[in-house]
């Protein structure tokens, strides 16, 4: 689902752009972001190890929190609409089409939008669309899960006669789809035990419908590409890895692309 367009990488990130006044309630709310953040560089540090998926848990536990609560104090009569920004997730590496495809799969499970493009240095980007306070946590879920699934792939061994690439590249489709799949159905999941479950999902899909006119907005000529083609030998052992990632579900309840749009 993508075509190729050059950028020189303008676009506005989600750090660029105007923070709101410091609040109390934003203070709070920054403080238990440096928290998650905290949580999962030490997890990075680790990975692969009991700890990490100890640290990892609480991570997600408190993430979770952040996005919904957020999405509440936005349900009220007298809220106003939150800032949509942009981040510019870069991609470095190989398999950086795979990359992207994890990265769309949390955009769409957590109400925001992706386009990819390549800047003149050839640097492949990923332009994350949404509200602020989902765009944050798309980048950070990023950041962990990328390298989760680079190091699973890496142990792959495929069956003889099957390419190793190949292999490893149908592992990160199936790995995507369910950590996507998983994180939408938590996001559901977290609406339908909050306060105000009608409030918080009508903000939420406010949010995606806000989150697409931006990317609309911003990226004009972004249209879908062609669905990529991956073989079938490891989609069902990345989506077995995938569904054993801990999300913190039992707290929940080239040039541009676009993807999920």
């Amino acid at each position: 689902m993508s075509t190729t367009q050059q950028s020189s990488g303008e676009s506005t990130t989600a750090s660029s752009t105007a923070s709101s006044a410091r609040t109390p309630a934003a203070a709070s709310a920054a403080r238990a972001l440096d928290r998650v953040r905290k949580l999962f560089a030490k997890a990075e540090s680790v990975a692969g190890t009991p700890e990490a998926e100890v640290l990892l848990e609480r991570a997600y536990g408190l993430l979770a929190k952040y996005g919904v609560d957020e999405a509440l104090a936005r349900s009220g009569p007298d809220a106003q609409p939150a800032e949509v920004v942009v981040l510019d997730h870069p991609v470095a590496g190989r398999y950086q089409p795979d990359q992207v495809s994890l990265v769309a799969s949390l955009a769409a499970a957590m109400h925001c939008r992706a386009v990819t493009s390549t800047r003149l240095d050839g640097t492949r980007v990923v332009h994350v669309v949404g509200v602020r306070r989902h765009v944050e946590r798309v980048g950070m879920l990023a950041g962990a899960l990328t390298g989760i699934m680079l190091a699973a792939a890496a142990r792959q061994r495929p069956a003889p006669g099957v390419p190793a690439v190949t292999h490893r590249k149908s592992f990160m489709t199936g790995f995507a789809h369910e950590v996507g799949r998983r994180l939408a159905a938590a996001e559901r999941g977290a609406v339908a035990v909050s306060t105000d479950a009608a409030g918080a999902g009508l903000v939420l899909r406010s949010d995606a419908q806000r989150a697409d006119s931006e990317l609309r907005r911003r990226f004009p000529s972004a249209v879908r590409g062609a669905r990529r083609r991956v073989g079938s030998s490891g989609i069902q052992e990345g989506r077995r890895v995938g569904g054993s990632v801990d999300l913190g579900q039992s707290r929940f309840g080239g040039g541009r692309r676009q993807i999920g749009a």
